[in-house]
């Protein structure tokens, strides 16, 4: 009963630092370059960037680290070093231990509206919800590879039309002027048309950051998919840049089909070369062990 009881022991306390789940992508979103010109009293370069940490914020997988503590790891950094771009962003990344930055320039971001007729009896109003974010960079910490450049531009498909009556103001024109106080991503913007319209444009640019970060293609695992040597906590693997291995990538180690081990690739050596640490082991590593596809991030390693 005792031999039995220690190898149930044995087995389930090998099992349990595997089935843990994987290490979500620790994300910092820096404050975006504000091209767009917004009269109101939005500061699109912080807002834009703090709405989408929001959204990120919900995805299983991913770690937003809190945008008031990039900003102001970055006006410290940048202050110090009198420097700008990725060279501070890189820094603040790197101190705020992210795997990512992501950054972007806010190009258009506000409603148009167009006018004729006699505003004072039978006028015409058209109004126009645009979005434009371009150069939407995920750029990875410690390759300083950029991932993904991603770019949104959208205008609002149903425009509104109407005609205004005798100068009677509509709710589009009520809107139009409370858009230059309406405090940013706050319950009644949301409650307005361009409101919504963010909110579709941010959800959209929400899914594809996610594709890039969690669901990228599936590494090519050949017959170089293997432990090629061990050293201390670290192990030299046969997956590389060709192979479509990235920094960061968290793979199982597998021996007879089960997996014994996990580890993270920490720097990409050649075509079909890769220096990774150690994550999880229930058995000591050895040179042989099978590398399986990579694990997504927040789900279990199993």
């Amino acid at each position: 009963m005792i031999s039995a009881i220690l190898i149930l022991f044995f087995v389930i306390g090998g099992s349990q630092g595997i089935s843990q789940t994987v290490s979500p992508v620790r994300v910092a979103v820096m404050p975006f370059e504000d091209r767009a010109g917004f009269q109101g009293k939005w500061e699109l370069s912080k807002d834009v960037p703090r709405l989408l940490a929001v959204n990120l914020r919900s995805v299983a997988g991913i770690e937003i680290i809190e945008p008031n503590l990039v900003e102001s790891v970055a006006s410290r950094i940048s202050d110090t070093n009198r420097s700008q771009g990725y060279s501070v962003f890189d820094s603040v990344a790197s101190e705020l231990k992210a795997d990512v930055f992501v950054t972007g320039i806010v190009e258009k971001f506000g409603v148009r509206r167009a006018m004729a007729g006699d505003p004072n009896s039978i006028g015409y109003r058209a109004y126009t919800y645009s979005i434009e974010l371009n150069e939407i960079e995920i750029v990875q910490i410690g390759s300083g590879d950029v991932l993904a450049t991603l770019s949104v531009n959208r205008d609002s498909v149903d425009r509104p039309v109407q005609f205004n009556l005798f100068g009677k103001p509509q709710i589009q024109d009520r809107e139009f002027r409370e858009l230059l106080s309406v405090s940013f991503a706050s319950k009644r913007f949301f409650e307005m048309a361009f409101g919504t319209h963010v909110q579709n444009v941010f959800e959209e640019l929400t899914v594809s950051i996610v594709d890039e970060l969690l669901y990228r293609d599936p590494i090519v695992l050949g017959e170089s998919a293997k432990v090629l040597a061990v050293d201390g906590e670290e192990v030299f693997i046969g997956l590389g840049k060709e192979d479509l291995v990235q920094h960061g990538d968290t793979l199982p180690l597998l021996e007879l089909g089960h997996q014994v081990g996990v580890v993270r690739v920490k720097q990409i050596l050649g075509p079909h070369l890769s220096r990774a640490i150690v994550v999880d082991c229930s058995q000591p590593l050895r040179a042989g062990l099978v590398i399986g596809q990579r694990l997504v991030p927040g789900q279990s390693r199993n």
